[in-house]
């Protein structure tokens, strides 16, 4: 049966986890260069709009304006607390991490739209060496469970780059998350040069 257009405009996402020994090399591409690290640790998982972003997605069909996708946030408490291996289910009126532990601007925005490709990448590697230990709920066993993407209002908040690893009473109140994926807990320890890279497709079918 033929898809209705308001099912043909359901934003959907992907969401690729790459847990590496030492930082790779994100290429504007998107493609991402492992040949100067060691890959420990790869997942994949299909993401959740929170209705913030759904919102916005439709509202910008109306408007003609939109905020922006331009920040991702990492935290450690997207998994049960008696099993890290095991990710929450995000509900979608969510509004932040569980508890994030640093937010940044995107290395890397890829479009690739054409007649039967209607996909936008954003790629960013988080490095364990820039995250400060008291960001974590659990110092003594650092972990990453959860992303985010976020979207900014570029016309009237601040321009681009923002400040990275700002505290979250210091975010900008134009800043709202888009979409959340929890997953399987990864180490982050900063004395194994960890680094956690994600490629979040945004997509639309």
């Amino acid at each position: 049966m033929k898809k209705s257009l308001r099912e043909d405009l359901k934003p959907k996402g992907k969401v690729e986890i790459f847990v590496t020994k030492g930082k790779p090399v994100v290429h504007k591409d998107g493609t991402i260069d492992f040949s100067g690290c060691t890959i420990l640790e790869e997942q994949t998982k299909f993401n959740i709009i929170v209705n913030s972003g759904k919102n916005a997605f439709l509202r910008g069909l109306l408007t003609g304006y939109n905020k922006v996708i331009c920040r991702m946030a990492i935290g450690d408490r997207g998994t049960i607390p008696s099993d890290c291996t095991v990710p929450k289910t995000p509900k979608a009126e969510m509004k932040a991490l569980y508890n994030e532990i640093y937010r940044g601007d995107v290395d890397v925005v890829v479009e690739n739209l054409g007649e039967g490709t209607h996909e936008l990448k954003f790629v960013k590697s988080f490095s364990a060496l820039t995250v400060p230990i008291a960001s974590f709920s659990n110092q003594a066993r650092p972990i990453v469970n959860e992303v985010g993407l976020i979207m900014c209002d570029l016309l009237g908040g601040l321009p681009l780059p923002r400040t990275e690893n700002i505290s979250m009473q210091d975010i900008g109140s134009d800043e709202e998350l888009f979409s959340i994926r929890c997953f399987k807990s990864v180490p982050f320890e900063a004395e194994e040069e960890i680094a956690v890279t994600i490629r979040y497709s945004i997509f639309v079918e």
